[in-house]
């Protein structure tokens, strides 16, 4: 086959892979991430096998020695190094379904890139390749921007959305440089305004801060270098006065405008900020103990849980386990040490190097005119592409896009520097030819038929998987347990990705046990059986995993409520789950949640002194956390319901369910039978501000009852709130129409007490 084949086949392949972007198929577990990079696998492993025979069949078309290429593969040589030592080798090898980011599927992008710098060879088909790509960031930004769905359109993230941005922001830029005309030139400038107003619009604080940097930079480049001088002092004038701009609207950060608009994003005081200020903190407390290969690539997780700093709560009481750094040079040095941090960083030092170089023997100066001065002004452009790409990373981590985004720019940055020569498409040049044409066709047959079993066994198999889990989840959801537990089954078979499978299952029988009273007792049983072995095989690769531990923790504690009448089933699960809870604190000592886990247990196990000392104790960690105190309460309402008159003067009921109220952990109530019994409380100690709340949340979880609408206008009327209490009124007899009868009886008690009421009472009221 001639080298032209070959070369359009290699180039629509990586084009083609472009597209994929717009993957989101809704019958895969994590459709944004999955139906994605499952299907950028395959193509790449199929591209591989036809690359390898071309670069064997044509030598001159072969990668050249090139320090960047170097710096990926060291890079990935470390990766490898950290996988040997890892804590969980299927998580840095297969990573999990939410990421798909283990060292398997980065190699897809190695691949991405070498085949990249061997058949993108002209400006020409650079062109191809970077309008192709920033047509489709213009597409994916009208469908952000359209109202039609979400903001992240089809990436499914706000942050990967913007990173994917900024690469393309600066292919257009590269585009526009390199246009011959006015006319051509203003085509670009439609795709970067409304890409713009995409990144804008995803709010995402690190990619603002990198880009806005960014160009402040590439004005600083140019106040350094153009030819012209009128353009030097404008450029160094402008980049000047956005410094003091940026200078002076900071320092008003204390201002009530300023607090109030979405600036306050871009301060240290943002709640996510100081999550991650947490996690970066416990990443530099772990070093020490694994300084050279890390904890294994992936394994963030561990060294998070590890020094898991109960203050993370009072930031955030959702997505608290962090599985990455959310800084890309604090989860490589992490996870894969000093040695895979250097390898990481030697990728850049290569292209900085090769760019220096190349704008030195280019004269040092930028500009229009002369083709070595359009050239440098093309390597500002990628020098500003790089810090923004480096400042927004230190915030957040890469995807599936944003790699792509970094083997373009790199792949460019090589063709830029070596842009060779003699070998244009479709020149059948053969020097030292390694396959015969006989050969040829026998080893491409072999390839790509090697390709699909790789590409069926680790990416289609997986893909099945996936659209079965989400078959039995559905069927679950739907209120068939029994078939659903049967499609979990016929998908779990043993992919190197089952673990989220399994997790879905595990959390769908521990949210709601009640579910298991639908199957016979044998069906029961045999359904327990079955998630409780999900629940250790996904502990097995990592018994130090403490989400996993708890989940196998909680499974067990489900089995043990279910035989709660059966006291040799009932002790043998629960003391197995106690253990496993023990393993999960033992792993991170500092996640409070996982305290009132265990006291739950404990709870139901009978042992109340027990599970008080431990809800005290998660209580110490972090007394600002209000889902303890929450619990606590629970716990005295519970110990407290044979005795009515004792709940109305419990002290210690009293103090747990106000800090539980006044610290907002209402909103995370929703036990029915707490509400009611901490609103009878408050209500009988005449404390209505507190009852109000109480009320409000009953009314959010119970909206179609009129005994709840109508108790919540009471509470309004008597708060002083008439509005509301009007509003609640109404609310109760649309639901209920004889609620107009209790409502006007409540309306001339509260008249005939105001009537008899003195006037020093009134005011003490």
């Amino acid at each position: 086959m001639p080298a032209k084949a070959y070369l359009r086949i290699l180039q629509g392949g990586l084009l083609a892979s472009l597209l994929i972007i717009f993957f989101v198929f809704k019958d895969l577990l994590f459709p944004f991430i999955t139906s994605k990079q499952l299907s950028f696998n395959i193509l790449m492993e199929f591209l591989l096998a036809v690359w390898l025979v071309f670069i064997m069949r044509y030598p001159a078309y072969r990668p050249k020695k090139n320090y960047i290429s170097y710096g990926l593969l060291v890079f990935f040589a470390a990766i490898i190094a950290s996988y040997l030592v890892s804590v969980d080798k299927n998580l840095s090898f297969w990573g999990d379904a939410e990421r798909m980011l283990g060292l398997f599927h980065l190699l897809h992008f190695l691949i991405f890139y070498f085949i990249l710098v061997t058949v993108f060879r002209t400006w020409a088909q650079w062109r191809s390749l970077l309008f192709s790509s920033v047509l489709i960031a213009t597409i994916i930004s009208f469908i952000g921007l359209s109202g039609q769905g979400e903001v992240y359109a089809t990436i499914g993230n706000t942050a990967y959305v913007s990173g994917y941005l900024i690469f393309n922001i600066f292919f257009a830029l590269i585009l526009f440089g390199r246009s011959q005309s006015f006319g051509r030139r203003s085509l670009y400038l439609l795709p970067i305004i409304v890409m713009l107003l995409e990144f804008w619009r995803c709010h995402t604080s690190g990619a603002i801060i990198g880009l806005f940097l960014s160009f402040l930079l590439l004005l600083f480049f140019l106040g350094l270098s153009h030819r012209n001088r009128a353009l030097r002092r404008s450029s160094l004038l402008i980049f000047l006065l956005a410094v003091l701009a940026v200078i002076f609207v900071f320092s008003q950060y204390q201002a009530a405008w300023f607090q109030n608009s979405f600036l306050r994003n871009l301060t240290f005081e943002k709640s996510t900020f100081q999550t991650r200020l947490i996690s970066w903190k416990s990443a530099a407390l772990d070093f020490k103990y694994h300084p050279l290969f890390g904890t294994g690539f992936g394994n963030y997780a561990i060294i998070f849980d590890r020094h898991f700093d109960p203050k993370f709560f009072n930031y955030a009481r959702t997505e608290t386990y962090f599985d990455r750094a959310h800084n890309n040079l604090i989860d490589i040095a992490s996870t894969t040490g000093l040695f895979g941090l250097a390898a990481y960083l030697s990728i850049f030092a290569a292209a900085l190097y090769y760019l220096a170089s190349e704008f030195k023997k280019n004269g040092g100066r930028a500009g229009t005119g002369e083709e070595s001065s359009k050239k440098n002004l093309e390597i500002l452009v990628l020098l500003a592409l790089m810090a923004a790409y480096f400042i927004q990373n230190l915030a957040v981590f890469d995807s599936l896009v944003t790699y792509v985004g970094l083997m373009v720019m790199l792949g460019f940055i090589y063709w830029l520097i070596e842009e060779p020569a003699g070998t244009e498409e479709g020149d059948d040049v053969r020097h030292i030819l390694v396959l015969s044409r006989q050969w040829e066709w026998v080893t491409l047959i072999i390839l790509i038929f090697g390709a699909y079993l790789f590409a069926y066994n680790y990416n289609i198999r997986v893909w099945k998987m996936f659209q079965g889990v989400i078959v039995g989840y559905s069927d679950i959801v739907d209120g068939n347990l029994a078939d659903g537990v049967l499609a979990y089954q016929k998908a779990l078979v043993g992919t190197p990705l089952d673990r989220d499978g399994r997790t879905t299952l595990i959390n769908l029988i521990t949210i709601d046990p009640n579910m298991l009273d639908s199957l016979t007792s044998s069906q029961a049983q045999a359904t327990l059986d079955y998630t409780i072995s999900l629940a250790q095989e996904n502990v097995s690769y990592n018994p130090q995993d403490s989400l996993m531990q708890m989940q196998l923790a909680q499974i067990l504690d489900t089995a043990a409520r279910h035989y709660y009448q059966d006291l040799d089933k009932f002790n043998y699960y629960s003391r197995q789950a106690i253990e496993a809870i023990d393993r999960s604190i033992e792993a991170s000592p500092g996640r409070v949640p996982v305290y009132l886990v265990k006291a739950q247990m404990q709870l139901v196990r009978g042992e109340k002194e027990e599970a008080l000392s431990t809800i005290d104790y998660a209580i110490s960690l972090n007394p600002d956390y209000s889902e303890a105190y929450c619990r606590l309460a629970q716990f005295y309402v519970f110990m407290d319901s044979q005795n009515k008159a004792a709940m109305k003067d419990d002290k210690k009921l009293g103090n747990s369910l106000g800090r539980c109220v006044d610290l907002g952990g209402v909103d995370t109530i929703n036990s029915n039978s707490l509400l009611v019994s901490a609103l009878s409380y408050f209500t009988a100690n005449s404390d209505y501000a507190r009852a109000l709340k109480l009320a409000e949340r009953l009314s959010i979880l119970n909206s179609d009852s009129a005994e709840v609408w109508l108790n919540l206008g009471k509470l309004y009327l008597l708060s002083g709130n008439q509005a509301g209490a009007e509003t609640a009124h109404r609310r109760a007899v649309l639901l209920y129409p004889k609620s107009e009868t209790d409502w006007a009886d409540f309306l001339k008690t509260v008249e005939k007490t105001k009537a008899t009421s003195s006037p020093a009472l009134k005011k003490a009221n």
